[in-house]
């Protein structure tokens, strides 16, 4: 795979491409972190999965759609790979090491992607803020990194009034802090417990991936 690879760095909050745009190339992230978001028609959003180191980003291309049905922008920045679908799928033909590992890797995304749906559906605002910043430490193996009110609020589809209220009680318990734009986790463990069921089964499963 090297030689079809390049290497690019991400900035944050860069759009990759929207809903609705056809996608040129598969994406591995090394240290950057990608979101995936749905947008509705009102203009709200909410994340359905975040790509990491773990994974790679263009997923339903790849399986033949034509259009993105998400809008793929940089969460925590960094470098990635990338690759031409189309030099890809060739790549993935013969059901060879690297196509089982993509099935692999397809059974993990449906597992984050069916949790998350149903944690940011049945659980408290400061579970679901817990179990993303959860995610994002797994992924970039740091506990302090960029991040703000307004992104947390696109991700979980909340009000960001109701993002700084769950925020500023995590940090009350000095669980986090933040500043300028950056989040720092203080407390691991007591984060782990204010976060909901969901992150513990996402987690298993991206221990098995990795």
């Amino acid at each position: 795979m090297l030689p079809e690879l390049q290497r690019i760095e991400l900035r944050s909050s860069h759009i990759l491409f929207r809903a609705g745009e056809s996608a040129r190339y598969v994406h591995f992230p090394e240290g950057a972190l990608i979101s995936l978001l749905v947008t509705m028609e009102d203009g709200r959003s909410a994340e359905v999965s975040l790509i990491g180191a773990e994974g790679i980003l263009g997923v339903h291309e790849i399986l033949g759609a034509e259009r993105c049905q998400y809008t793929a922008m940089v969460a925590v920045p960094g470098s990635c790979l990338r690759m031409g679908i189309k030099t890809f799928k060739l790549l993935c033909t013969n059901r060879n090491a690297l196509q089982l590992r993509l099935d692999e890797y397809l059974r993990y995304l449906l597992v984050q992607v069916s949790q998350t749906a149903a944690c940011n559906r049945l659980h408290r605002v400061k579970q679901r803020l817990a179990r993303r910043l959860l995610m994002i430490q797994d992924r970039v193996g740091r506990a302090e990194f960029p991040m703000t009110h307004e992104s947390l609020s696109a991700a979980l589809g909340t009000p960001r009034s109701e993002v700084s209220f769950a925020a500023e009680a995590l940090r009350f318990l000095r669980i986090i802090d933040y500043t300028h734009g950056k989040v720092i986790i203080l407390n691991r463990q007591h984060l782990e417990s204010a976060s909901c069921e969901c992150y513990h089964v996402i987690h298993r499963e991206y221990l098995r991936l990795r």
